[in-house]
């Protein structure tokens, strides 16, 4: 299509003069009948070769060209002379002439002729020109498309050349448009070195360095909560334990405990506040949701109400479940085998729910039909660990164990890393590991909560307590690990284990 012919007028709805279209040789012309936008284009010699023209068809913005723009430079490049202080670059033709109207005309704009998507291509032509300026300050949409443009084109200038105008409305344009000019200045001069997503300064990080540890949340028993320094967020704590070594108890206890903080061991002696009470989220695929809500009004009411012969009524597990509503937000995936899936459930309750305590048991039923369960394993604990640290809560794991060399962990053995399934996942990405090992063949003998893993603090590891099954209520309580403890109950094990 030939070159159109036009008249140079200001552009008022737009909030642009007819000085700055002047300047730029912007105009007002026909095409197909319609009115439209010429925007010029010229070659490395100052000819005009080419014109964006901009116009409206069926109500909606269109574009087409007139002219050959393969030579063409880019939008304001004729008008701008190598080698200043500063250069803006702008998505649009229309924002370059609103950027350079608020910097009075002073200061040289360009912009691409092709948009967001072909920013990389389009500025690599001409990048000899851009490097020549000591700032090339990118001024580019601030939705999806622009900011990937920004972080696209970043790697074709030098170094601590590009800087990133940040704006607070969508445009250039906008801004002019909305009477907002002081700002977009301001924008421009204040634009900061272009830094990647998740890059930072040591102004950055400053304030939180100086931030001094604070104790975490606490366990359900003082012995544990001292030795960790209490439940840390951004954690993933994965568990281990043999058939009825009590890991589904302890599992239900910190649930329990998060819901209903007035059921803790006594804390006293340790800085440690008593937080209030706080959502979990459960995914048991090994149990159903009804019976993991009964069990824990059991615990809760100090009654083992998976016993046939306990006498309890029902205003009693009525009043005891009135306490978790609106903190116990199970998933009922009995069987369910998809992470992607639970996945999605697990951030909508940490974003939409404000859980920030969710329990896993088993791990390995993620994996359970997959072709390569250790490298489907290895995917989903880096997920998680990123999950963690993104959204700023703190997940509960059970994994299963291998049978071990020697004494089976169900007589008592060792609990060691390799033996938890698919363990150089869970230890590669868990920031605590914890077994209880227990043997069953001596029931009043105690539970030993070994710590296995502590990146944190490194501290945490060896025998940490011990633990017994305080068969009345149902719950596990300290002891010393030759079995000593205030509790009338001993050990006697429990199908609930």
């Amino acid at each position: 299509m030939d070159l159109l012919t036009g008249e140079i007028e200001a552009i008022s709805q737009r909030g642009i003069t007819r000085d700055t279209c002047e300047k730029y040789g912007y105009k007002v012309g026909i095409y197909q009948g319609r009115k439209c936008h010429l925007a010029p284009y010229h070659d490395a010699s100052g000819a005009l070769v080419a014109q964006k023209v901009r116009y409206k068809r069926d109500g909606e913005k269109a574009f087409t060209w007139a002219g050959d723009a393969k030579e063409a430079l880019l939008f304001g490049q004729k008008q701008a002379r190598a080698g200043g202080k500063m250069i803006v670059v702008t998505e649009g033709e229309i924002d370059a002439l609103a950027a350079a109207q608020a910097l009075g005309l002073r200061w040289p704009v360009v912009s691409l002729p092709n948009g967001a998507n072909a920013a990389r291509r389009d500025l690599s032509k001409h990048l000899g020109f851009l490097e020549s300026f000591e700032k090339v300050v990118l001024c580019f949409d601030m939705d999806k498309p622009g900011r990937t443009a920004v972080a696209d084109v970043v790697g074709l200038f030098t170094p601590g050349k590009v800087f990133d105008a940040q704006l607070p409305l969508k445009d250039a344009g906008e801004m002019v448009e909305q009477n907002r000019s002081a700002e977009l200045v301001d924008a421009l001069f204040g634009a900061k070195p272009f830094r990647p997503d998740g890059i930072r300064s040591v102004a950055d990080l400053r304030a939180k360095a100086l931030a001094p540890q604070a104790w975490g949340l606490p366990w359900p028993w003082k012995t544990l909560t001292e030795r960790t320094f209490g439940i840390q967020r951004r954690y993933i704590y994965s568990w281990g334990a043999g058939v009825g070594s009590g890991k589904t108890t302890t599992q239900k206890q910190l649930m329990l405990t998060a819901m209903r903080p007035d059921l803790l061991e006594d804390h006293s002696g340790l800085d440690i506040p008593i937080p209030p009470p706080r959502p979990v989220g459960t995914i048991l695929f090994e149990e159903n949701p009804a019976k993991t809500l009964r069990s824990l009004a059991g615990m809760a009411i100090g009654k083992r109400l998976n016993k046939p012969d306990v006498v309890v009524t029902d205003d009693e597990i009525n009043a005891a479940i009135d306490t978790f509503d609106g903190l116990f937000f199970p998933i009922d995936c009995f069987g369910a085998k998809d992470w992607e899936s639970v996945k999605a459930n697990v951030k909508f309750l940490v974003l939409s729910e404000g859980v920030r305590d969710i329990f896993i048991d088993p791990l390995t039923a993620l994996v359970a039909g997959e072709e390569d369960e250790r490298r489907a394993l290895d995917s989903i604990m880096a997920d998680m660990s990123g999950l963690v640290e993104a959204h700023d809560f703190t997940i509960h794991l059970v994994s299963h164990l291998t049978t071990p060399q020697g004494t089976a962990h169900e007589e008592g053995g060792r609990v060691l890393e390799k033996h938890f399934t698919g363990s150089r996942a869970i230890a590669r990405w868990s920031h605590a590991m914890l077994g209880l090992e227990r043997n069953k063949q001596e029931p009043d003998s105690p539970t030993t909560l070994r710590g296995l893993k502590d990146r944190e603090h490194g501290e945490a590891v060896g025998p940490l307590l011990g633990l017994t099954f305080d068969r009345e209520t149902g719950r596990m309580v300290e002891c010393d690990l030759d079995g000593d403890t205030d509790s009338p109950f001993k050990n006697e094990g429990s199908d609930d284990l």
